[in-house]
């Protein structure tokens, strides 16, 4: 389990800072009131299928994804378990923006 949470972590490096972007952009959106949190949730989703596409089509996944599958994993489940953290952290950060958001219309 240990090694699975590793390789998934160097998994997901690779797609890090396009996941990071799509949050901060589904989170504008979501706080200027033009999507629900459903709706930032779908864009999240057909966000993933742009990430997928660009990392396979600019980074040869053909030849970039064989340390991993010579580790023994499959590149399905990586992107399962990658994308599956990071759907898990934007529903916490969606939480505590709106907490906060809360707090701060209270005080």
């Amino acid at each position: 389990m240990r090694n699975t949470i590793k390789i998934t972590w160097y998994f997901y490096r690779s797609i890090l800072l396009w996941c990071m972007t799509i949050n901060m952009v589904c989170v504008y959106f979501l706080l200027r009131g033009e999507v629900n949190v459903v709706g930032s949730y779908v864009l999240k989703i057909m966000s993933y299928g742009l990430v997928i596409g660009f990392q396979y089509y600019n980074y040869n996944a053909n030849k970039t994804f064989f340390y991993f599958r010579n580790a023994g994993y499959n590149i399905d489940r990586l992107y399962l378990y990658a994308l599956t953290c990071d759907a898990l952290a934007y529903g916490i950060l969606l939480s505590l923006l709106k907490l906060v958001e809360y707090w701060v219309s209270i005080f």
